[in-house]
């Protein structure tokens, strides 16, 4: 009830969010790690930051911190929240309460509902915004399945609707480096063989390890890989143009000629369908997720900037 949401790798979207506030606690968490460098600090001057943690590297690495623990975030926890509860007074009680009751009409399941509700209204277009897709994917998931992002831009949405089910149901990019999630699927799911797996992934981000279709094939998986296609290295164009107001973009189109995802998946033995039409998502998900097979989907998205 108190969860509002993720924060993303924007130094201005961070300090923005933690403005309000007047602490950090970081519990096993890194310390705000951005994708690419900003004048802008994600932290706010003067917030006090307390961690804790396992990992030597990650306390008061990028930030100084008030107090920094190493420590198991489990046991930590089940010893100093009784101590914390037992410590307030009745107007911190009273706080507390009116403060979650606060947040609970502005909780991320609150804002959820209310841009679902938004996607669903807009048209697709020509080529389907990818936020469309997203809850297409989103509404196809059972608590059982796992899902794998490394979609960028397109997935941008997807943390917005795809609630998390438990700690091995959701698995992203750390940072900015790509071309993990082809293969990378291929081992979440076999160390988790009773779930179902889908792998949301940019057609640039696919073509750097492609070949594990065949691997999903020969270990007859019930992987599911959709692949956003805007035909592009959306994500470079998108930080040409923001950060250098560059629009002239070379090498970054994949047009002539265009990729045949679905044709590359046949080839290694992957039944994959290309789907061009919105209408055509939902039903192509629900086949591919109950197949128990792995599967491609090809789903050409919008390539414009939002």
């Amino acid at each position: 009830p108190t969860f509002v949401g993720s924060l993303n790798r924007s130094q201005a979207h961070v300090r923005d969010t933690l403005s309000k506030h007047d602490l950090l606690i970081l519990l096993g968490s890194d310390q705000l790690r951005m994708s690419v460098y900003s004048e802008t600090e994600p932290l706010p001057e003067g917030m006090p930051v307390i961690q804790l943690g396992m990992r030597d590297w990650e306390l008061a690495k990028n930030f100084a911190c008030e107090m920094a623990i190493k420590s198991d975030v489990r046991e930590t926890l089940r010893v100093l929240t009784p101590l914390l509860l037992d410590s307030q007074s009745e107007n911190d009680r009273e706080a507390v309460a009116k403060r979650l009751a606060k947040i609970s009409g502005d909780n991320w399941s609150v804002r959820r509902s209310s841009f679902m509700a938004d996607v669903e209204s807009r048209h697709p277009g020509e080529l389907m915004d990818p936020a469309f897709l997203m809850k297409r994917i989103v509404e196809a998931c059972t608590p059982e399945t796992v899902v794998v992002d490394e979609g960028l831009t397109s997935t941008q949405s997807l943390l917005k609707m795809l609630p998390f089910s438990d700690p091995s149901g959701y698995f992203g990019l750390a940072s900015g480096g790509i071309g993990f999630a082809m293969a990378g699927a291929v081992g979440i799911q076999l160390a988790q063989p009773d779930r179902p797996t889908v792998a949301v992934v940019g057609d640039g981000s696919a073509m750097y390890s492609i070949q594990s279709l065949w691997t999903a094939a020969n270990l007859d998986i019930p992987l599911t890989y959709v692949i956003c296609n805007n035909a592009s290295y959306h994500i470079i164009k998108q930080r040409l143009k923001a950060f250098h107001g560059v629009e002239d973009y070379i090498g970054m189109d994949f047009n002539n000629p265009p990729l045949d995802f679905a044709g590359m998946a046949k080839s290694m033995g992957v039944t994959a369908h290309r789907i061009d039409r919105a209408d055509d998502v939902a039903p192509a998900l629900a086949e591919a997720t109950r197949s128990g097979k792995p599967r491609l989907l090809d789903v050409r998205v919008s390539d414009s900037f939002m």
